[in-house]
């Protein structure tokens, strides 16, 4: 069976750092053959001394061997044309350089077939400006951008007070609680590895997942985060079957969904996450012997009816 190619999506605002940080992640996994896909080329892009040739007006080779091309038709079709012409890769990148929503970059890695038979989506980085955050997060593309992330990285944190970034932390927080969050300074991340990606952001939700005391309901003035917890052990196909068709039904009020579930039929946790409606579930750690079965589901959106949620929930679980 042919190997799945991992995909890593970058996002941020402009000047955020995201161009600094991939030309970083080239550097650094010299050992690695990766396709970067990028919306367009502007006045930053990848350095000049990483290019070393032209194959066409929108491709471009690398030092390293990898491939670089920005969007030329449609965004699958793009992915598509990269996995069957370029051959073995062992990374995607895409920086998202002038898309201002991040749900539909990502939902085409849950929703299109050819897509998903090429392509496993490993999570989404955004890099946040710490020198510029409160001018920046006031705009919603940005906020949402941090809600739909799995790895939030605080770059330009020299220009900031430990106090100021103790700040940032907490309202990238509310927004987006499940997210990992590290430092960074001139785009520079210390010891990140892409072959780590993926158990590293998937590690930290469920370690988030299984803390004793987690948030239940946290409202802002434009978003409202809730999570509902349910015991036991359950059917996947079942819970598939509600879920798929609730989460699409409410796509325009819930931006996101993660969450941890305990199948009666796997020894091994099922990850499922939604944005923009469509879904998707994912093998997670190994079920601990003795550990005690609570399935957490977290909802991240504006003008959430929690208590209509769990409600429907408990019933369709319940029914014979």
């Amino acid at each position: 069976m042919k190997r799945k190619i991992p995909a890593v999506l970058v996002t941020g605002f402009l000047g955020a750092g995201k161009t600094t940080f991939l030309n970083e992640v080239i550097r650094e996994h010299q050992h690695l053959k990766m396709a970067l896909v990028e919306n367009e080329f502007g006045q930053q892009s990848i350095d000049q001394d990483l290019i070393v040739g032209m194959q066409s007006e929108n491709v471009f080779d690398l030092s390293n061997g990898c491939i670089c091309c920005s969007i030329s038709n449609e965004f699958s079709l793009t992915l598509l044309e990269l996995a069957s012409k370029t051959g073995e890769i062992d990374f995607l990148l895409v920086e998202t350089t002038g898309i201002a929503d991040l749900a539909n970059v990502i939902k085409p890695f849950y929703e299109d077939r050819e897509l998903k038979e090429q392509y496993t989506l490993a999570g989404s980085v955004c890099l946040v400006d710490a020198a510029n955050f409160d001018q920046q997060m006031s705009e919603r593309e940005q906020q949402m951008q941090v809600i739909l992330s799995d790895l939030l990285i605080i770059n330009k944190t020299e220009l900031v007070s430990d106090e100021e970034l103790k700040a940032i932390e907490k309202k990238l927080t509310a927004w987006n609680g499940t997210a990992k969050i590290i430092h960074s300074s001139y785009g520079k991340v210390a010891n990140f590895r892409l072959e780590a990606f993926s158990e590293s952001v998937q590690g930290k939700l469920e370690k988030k997942m299984a803390e004793p005391v987690m948030f239940r309901l946290v409202k802002s003035k434009k978003y409202t985060t809730f999570t509902h917890e349910f015991p036991g052990t359950i059917s996947i196909s079942r819970f598939k079957y509600w879920f798929d068709y609730f989460a699409a039904i409410n796509q325009r009020e819930i931006y996101r969904i993660k969450g941890i579930l305990f199948s009666e039929d796997s020894p091994n946790k099922v990850v499922v996450q939604s944005v923009g409606g469509a879904t998707s579930y994912s093998e997670g750690s190994l079920i601990v012997p003795g550990e005690t079965p609570n399935n957490r589901l977290v909802f991240i959106g504006k003008e959430i009816d929690f208590e209509r949620i769990g409600y429907e929930l408990d019933r369709y679980l319940t029914k014979n």
